[in-house]
């Protein structure tokens, strides 16, 4: 098992082929997750000595906001059973996760999955009554 130096996480594997290709497949879900989210990505360090003996070794990805799955807001709106205009309030309120693609906003399909999966309920929320 070994444990990214400066980010949480861990892989494992029968082989060091094993533990590379799962340390990559790491690495490239958590850029994914952190590029979707808006922020910046975690800097690994270089140079450290392995904690529990085994080796150290360094991997590299490609990770782009291209790469997250997604659909257009417009798309999102007809997904989720709702007008674009509440997307777009879904998207502002950190709701869904989105971003610009050119002219385009685009929304992630996981964060439209996990709004599917709530069972949020139509029309608008009551007021809570003091």
């Amino acid at each position: 098992m070994a444990y990214p130096f400066g980010i949480e996480g861990s892989t494992e594997g029968e082989t060091v082929l094993e533990a590379v290709s799962m340390a990559m497949d790491w690495l490239r879900l958590m850029a994914l997750d952190e590029l979707e989210q808006g922020r910046e990505l975690a800097q690994g360090e270089i140079g450290n000595e392995p904690v529990r003996g085994g080796r150290v070794f360094a991997v590299a990805i490609s990770a782009d906001i291209a790469d997250v799955p997604a659909v257009t807001a417009a798309e999102a709106a007809r997904m989720l059973g709702v007008s674009t205009a509440r997307v777009a309030q879904l998207c502002s309120a950190g709701e869904l996760n989105s971003w610009k693609k050119g002219a385009s906003r685009m929304v992630s399909l996981d964060s439209i999955d996990m709004r599917l999966a709530q069972h949020p309920k139509a029309g608008r929320p009551k007021s809570l009554q003091a």
